[in-house]
């Protein structure tokens, strides 16, 4: 869901940088747009811990917006610690593809003013979070991907669809948000969804019935194997998930809210090349 912003009704005081590590690129630009935020008034908030979690995150009541710079790794580890009301702008500097990103590197100083205004357009986009026994995990932006511990088991998948079970044979299972379609799901022949959609994207990783991809609705969604599996979270955190354990999975109740200054309907398929 797109949602157009005129301005903000207060000026714009604190604003939170995460900045790709180890990267001059990166840190370039985030040092001029520091510099320049900081002559206009603005108060700057670096996000420096090693370990980007949710088990401390920022005062929400402070932060008025974020900005992510580096590659699409950098924007899921913002958004996994910001608390969800803040907006984040996403900047393509020293990453590869960056399909979530807005801008790139040469464009940054074009974006300060109508960024500050708050000229903008807040893009909404779906989590996923799991839950089983008594815990759960961080909300996810891309997917969750389960995938055999042991590489001499083939494990049986079962899936539980509003109480409707499939059950196949397969190396893995990726669950997808539809932003998470251009990730592990497109490396594995899935499909491109529209980035509003509200379902997710189910996608077998080594079926042995090769079954294809398929789109569910964002209802409740159970999965469970015969072997212990790996639950791969964004691609950035792992936990072991023992055998026969359901993992339920379902829509987080607070969207990620990017910030855009254009409109664009296809824009994954944009950011992938194909318009």
């Amino acid at each position: 869901m797109l949602i157009n912003i005129k301005r903000l009704n207060n000026r714009i005081r604190l604003v939170a940088f995460f900045t790709k590590r180890n990267n001059e690129e990166s840190e370039e630009v985030s040092l001029l747009l520091k510099d320049k935020m900081i002559r206009k008034g603005v108060e700057i908030l670096e996000f420096k811990r090693e370990k980007f979690d949710n088990s401390n995150p920022m005062p929400k009541s402070k932060i008025d917006l974020a900005i992510a710079i580096g590659g699409d790794g950098t924007t899921i580890k913002a958004f996994r610690t910001l608390p969800p009301e803040v907006p984040v702008l996403c900047i393509n500097a020293g990453g590869t593809r960056g399909i979530l990103s807005e801008v790139g590197k040469n464009s940054v100083c074009n974006i300060i003013e109508p960024l500050l205004n708050g000229e903008f357009i807040l893009d909404k986009r779906t989590r996923i979070i799991a839950h089983f026994e008594n815990q759960s995990t961080v909300p996810v932006l891309n997917d969750f991907v389960l995938m055999r511990s042991e590489l001499d088991k083939t494990p049986i998948f079962s899936l539980s669809i509003n109480d409707s079970i499939l059950s196949q044979k397969m190396d893995g299972v990726i669950i997808s948000t539809p932003t998470g379609s251009t990730g592990h799901s497109l490396s594995n022949n899935g499909p491109i969804l529209h980035e509003h959609l509200d379902c997710v994207l189910i996608t077998p990783i080594g079926s042995v019935n090769r079954m294809p991809s398929f789109v569910s609705p964002l209802n409740i969604l159970k999965v469970s194997a015969n072997h212990d599996t790996q639950l791969i979270m964004d691609g950035q955190i792992t936990q072991e998930i023992p055998k026969n354990r359901s993992i339920e999975i379902i829509k987080y109740k607070d969207d990620a809210l990017f910030i855009r200054f254009n409109k664009n309907n296809v824009r994954q398929l944009t950011k992938l090349g194909f318009a």
